[in-house]
């Protein structure tokens, strides 16, 4: 399963709101946060209030036992040789750890053998881990493995109303459409637009374009 912790932020606007902050993905068992990478909106807080954002550079790990693919993601490629460096050898420590298991006088690794390996066992194949610095680096490395299909569609619905009513009934439309094809859904406010975005695979967003048509 993926972990987050809530994070409170003060937005520059006043407003106060928290915000989920996720240190491991596990995209077998939340697929949707797959096109939440891909859109670049993991880890990015928005402010109810004014729509402001921030991405925080937290580093997390990223499962896809589907795709054997497991990467420790740094969100910044700027990061200097040396700090590389400490990186890598505390992960190699770390990734060994995860493997043999704790011995029960350790602290619980974040992630566990059967999470690397699917629905395996302990004694089943484990991807490699691999480093990444960048979270353009990851979005590439995710669309290598993925179908035409399985790739990042996004949809658009938007309207010029100030209207909050009108606004609110979008945006309850878009949640529910989103519910049913597990996409995700992400509100973008202007003064003179408002627009929520719907992310998913090109497959689940072809789908949604085809089910608005009928309606």
């Amino acid at each position: 399963m993926s972990r987050s912790t809530n994070t409170t932020f003060t937005c520059p606007c006043g407003e106060v709101f928290s915000s989920q902050i996720y240190e491991y993905v596990n995209v077998a068992q939340d697929p949707q946060l797959q096109y939440t990478v891909l859109a670049g909106l993991l880890n990015v807080a928005t402010c109810p209030k004014c729509g402001r954002r921030v991405a925080v550079s937290r580093p997390f790990i990223y499962s896809d036992p589907i795709h054997k693919l497991l990467a420790y993601v740094h969100p910044r490629n700027d990061v200097p040789e040396e700090a590389r460096l400490l990186i890598l050898e505390k992960l190699q420590s770390t990734y060994d750890h995860i493997i043999s298991g704790s011995d029960g006088n350790e602290q619980t690794p974040l992630i566990a053998p059967d999470d690397l390996a699917g629905r395996g066992s302990r004694g089943g194949d484990l991807p490699p881990l691999q480093v990444i610095f960048g979270l353009d680096q990851l979005s590439e490395l995710i669309s290598g493995v993925l179908s035409q299909e399985e790739r990042l569609g996004r949809l658009a619905l938007n309207t010029q109303s100030h209207d909050e009513a009108e606004r609110s009934q979008l945006l309850t439309i878009a949640r529910k459409l989103a519910s049913e094809m597990q996409c995700q859904v992400e509100v973008e406010e202007l003064p003179d637009e408002y627009t929520v975005w719907l992310y998913g695979s090109r497959r689940q967003i072809g789908a949604l374009m085809r089910e608005l048509a009928h309606r």
